[in-house]
């Protein structure tokens, strides 16, 4: 026993270093550094998995909770996102609504955002594409934001204003993500597949992407489908919707799960908490500039898009100009149809079942879209628990490795290393019975 606790406590030391250093010592174009560092956390983390059941649940979250802090203090360095989200917490508090202008005018027009310091802070590290656009963030959202503004004119004090709340929504979430666990009699350890990952340290906690912030409220969302109580899990369905409103795509899954008339009622419900949180930020007066953003993210953001790419490519061959404006709809059509295939092929009569096809669902939507960024795997991960599926387990290490972009841009290199991801993703997906995936099993004591 005594053996095991030395091993254990290495294994920590082991995982807080390479974190720290990403914390607070890389930054966005330092991919040997971020990308070494984050292999040597996740390899801890695949120790972590298969020593989780020679200690107690609690432990296991005990140090989750503490591992969860090591960014509290730091600067983002992979990601400038919450300087946007600091921005729009901060226009609030001056009585500007963040949808009615973008940056560049208010900096140009506004007295009071130009002769603020903290707010010429906060657009100095803002991206060029960010200033020319309105805010694409949501109400609930636009809560955190705003919490953190009241809270602080100070950037340290404001992150860490947020990454508390974040924390305490975490916390939140991981409450029902047990819950759910106990529900479908599937063992407890098996939480450390998640609690631990380094990709919600890093993504998270770290960037504050808020696919963590989405996942809990689904957590809350989807117990309360399994125990039918449909008033409280469209309420917590529809926040995650404001928060991101990819959870849609979960919706059709619901259908072949409970009897027609629950899931239309279900679908009212979800719609009605939905418009009522939407239209807390998104007045008749700000709505086209909120849909110009979205707009605008569909159309012009091309990211590790290993799919997209690859299709883009060989259409290039045979259709003049940007084949963009035809591949990228033609992927999300397809997309939309496989993923109401996987939704509506047969009957789903398990809850484990319920929650395998809306992680394959959401799979579906990653790899036929324009832009997955790291922490877009973390929902799908989130569900990937409950049928231990290695490929989604695996790419939230191997999505890490599309940070290169910023190492070595639209070069070669970096589209090998996203052809490297892709490649070996699409193995352990869709052939899950090769000697990886067996031997993956054996070494992780899973199944």
């Amino acid at each position: 026993m005594q053996s095991n606790w030395r091993g254990l406590l290495g294994a920590i030391l082991l995982f807080v270093i390479p974190l720290f250093l990403i914390s607070y010592v890389s930054k966005q174009d330092d991919f040997i550094l971020s990308f070494s560092s984050y292999s040597i956390a996740f390899i801890v983390f695949l120790y972590f998995i298969r020593i989780r059941n020679n200690f107690s649940i609690q432990i296991w979250k005990s140090i989750a909770f503490v591992l969860f802090l090591i960014p509290l203090f730091s600067i983002p360095s992979l990601s400038p996102d919450v300087y946007r989200f600091l921005w729009d917490g901060e226009l609030v508090t001056m009585g500007i609504h963040p949808y009615s202008a973008i940056p560049n005018e208010l900096m140009e027009s506004n007295d009071k955002v130009y002769n603020s310091e903290y707010m010429n802070s906060l657009y100095a590290e803002i991206t060029e594409l960010s200033r020319r656009n309105y805010s694409i963030y949501p109400s609930v959202n636009q809560f955190y934001f705003l919490i953190s503004a009241l809270i602080s004119d100070n950037l340290i004090v404001s992150l860490i204003t947020l990454r508390v709340l974040m924390l305490a929504t975490l916390l939140i979430g991981a409450h029902y993500f047990f819950k759910i666990l106990e529900l479908l009699s599937i063992s407890i350890s098996n939480s450390v597949l998640l609690i631990l990952n380094p990709i919600l340290i890093v993504e998270i906690m770290g960037n504050f992407h808020f696919e963590g912030i989405m996942l809990s409220f689904l957590f809350v969302g989807v117990y309360f489908v399994l125990k039918n109580k449909w008033l409280k899990s469209s309420l917590f369905w529809a926040i995650a919707i404001n928060i991101k409103l990819t959870p849609l795509i979960l919706l059709p899954f619901l259908i072949r799960f409970r009897k027609l008339k629950i899931s239309i009622q279900f679908y009212i419900y979800t719609f009605l908490f939905s418009s009522a949180l939407l239209l807390i930020y998104l007045w008749p007066s700000v709505f086209s500039n909120f849909m110009q953003s979205i707009e605008l993210y569909f159309d012009n953001f091309e990211f590790n898009a290993g799919i997209f790419y690859l299709v883009k490519w060989i259409t290039s061959f045979f259709i003049e100009g940007n084949p963009t404006l035809i591949v990228g709809p033609t992927l999300s059509i397809l997309a939309f149809i496989y993923i109401l295939i996987i939704a509506f092929y047969k009957p789903i009569k398990t809850n484990n079942e319920w929650l395998n096809r809306m992680m394959w669902g959401y799979v579906v939507y990653l790899l036929f879209a324009t832009t997955v960024h790291p922490w877009y795997v973390i929902l799908p991960l989130g569900l990937a628990v409950f049928s231990v599926n290695l490929g989604v387990l695996f790419w939230s290490f191997l999505i890490m490795l599309s940070y290169g972009f910023y190492a070595f841009g639209q070069s070669s290199f970096g589209y090998v290393l996203i052809g490297i991801e892709y490649l070996i993703l699409l193995w352990f997906l869709l052939f899950p019975n090769n000697f990886m995936v067996d031997w993956s099993r054996k070494v992780l004591r899973i199944g």
